[in-house]
């Protein structure tokens, strides 16, 4: 029996390509994805180089490394009644730059004196941001804190007297919030 078939006129082969008998295929069945995948069509991760030039793929660890240094946001509303609410956990060595909480449209109505919006962790409840007062706009704290493990961040609304309102928090960031 022949293992092999050398043959130099073949003009082009099938969308899916077995490597070897019983190997990984690839797929391209599809017009925009190219697939790997198991022998039973189950899909397979790919083991890559660390990326050397600009054109070449990149390993998600140079990947986090990139983006860790970049400023990024995270935005999330909330409402005159929403206690505690997540924000995300920070992974270690990320260093949140600010925080900026803004009144959306309409008013904090009835807000009184204890009406406040808090962001900060366990340790410390507002250690990022504090003093949100509802008759004004928009207020920005420099946190500029650099947090060494992961640890869970979280907004706190104390309603006070406030039976409507809502707001926006924005946390400027670099490194990881999940």
């Amino acid at each position: 029996m022949v293992d092999s078939v050398k043959n130099y006129g073949i003009a082009g082969a099938s969308t899916t390509v077995e490597l070897g008998k019983q190997g990984a295929v690839i797929d391209a069945s599809s017009s925009s994805v190219i697939s790997l995948k198991d022998k039973d069509g189950g899909l397979e991760n790919v083991a890559i180089a660390q990326g050397t030039d600009d054109t070449h793929a990149v390993t998600k660890a140079q990947l986090d490394l990139a983006s860790a240094s970049k400023v990024q946001i995270k935005k999330q509303q909330v409402s005159y009644n929403s206690g505690t609410v997540s924000l995300g956990t920070v992974a270690a060595n990320t260093r949140v730059l600010s925080v900026v909480v803004e009144k959306d449209a309409g008013n904090w109505t009835d807000a009184n004196a204890t009406t406040e919006i808090v962001v900060g962790d366990t340790g410390d409840t507002d250690r990022l941001f504090s003093g949100f007062e509802p008759s004004n706009g928009q207020f920005k704290e420099d946190a500029d804190h650099v947090y060494s493990s992961e640890t869970a961040i979280s907004a706190i609304v104390t309603q006070g007297g406030a039976s409507a309102g809502t707001a926006t928090i924005w946390l400027y960031y670099a490194g990881t919030i999940s």
